[in-house]
């Protein structure tokens, strides 16, 4: 059975963190629904960049996914109280499924509870609810079910470490030598 992912845009996403690990997971023939956090499928990135969304956030059902992706941006910080999100966070882990964010979407995973005794790499400038002394000086990290990466510069390796967690080591080298990755 194919693997399914879940990648969650919101106002002022980071938009090479979002494309990178969309078009990475497809390489690998794993399955990308593009959903939004806001009213309407049109979403604009941090650098006004706008993607066109597959569903709303409202219509994700959790059964139909193996993972869920938050790319990071300046958007990030909206979404510290955003509790509707949280409880999607929090279902993705109580079900051991992947849960994947990047750059500053860590901060909402802490928002969010999930990251108590969880080793992680967060961007350098987003600190809240983030215990420092769990931060890995790596550029990804995976700690059970929750992967972290640090920015957009390494977000090609995000993307092959998601392959990685759902198909194996063979099928990320596969894609990264696809990718030219000396």
């Amino acid at each position: 059975m194919n693997k399914k992912i879940a990648l969650i845009l919101h106002s002022n996403f980071e938009e090479g963190e979002a494309v990178i690990t969309i078009d990475v997971l497809r390489r690998a023939n794993i399955g990308v629904d593009i959903f939004t956090l806001n009213d309407k499928l049109l979403t604009t990135g941090s650098h006004n960049i706008e993607i066109n969304a597959n569903f709303l956030f409202k219509d994700l059902k959790i059964a139909d996914y193996d993972g869920l992706v938050l790319p990071g941006g300046p958007g990030c910080d909206d979404l510290l109280d955003h509790n509707d999100l949280h409880e999607v966070i929090r279902a993705f882990n109580n079900q051991n499924k992947l849960v994947a964010a990047v750059c500053g979407a860590p901060q909402i995973l802490g928002a969010a509870g999930v990251l108590e005794k969880v080793k992680l790499v967060k961007h350098p400038l987003s600190n809240k609810f983030i215990d420092l002394k769990n931060v890995q000086p790596n550029n990804v990290y995976v700690d059970n079910n929750i992967l972290t990466g640090v920015s957009i510069g390494t977000s090609v390796v995000f993307a092959l470490k998601i392959v990685e967690y759902l198909l194996g080591k063979d099928e990320s080298k596969k894609i990264k030598q696809q990718l030219v990755i000396f």
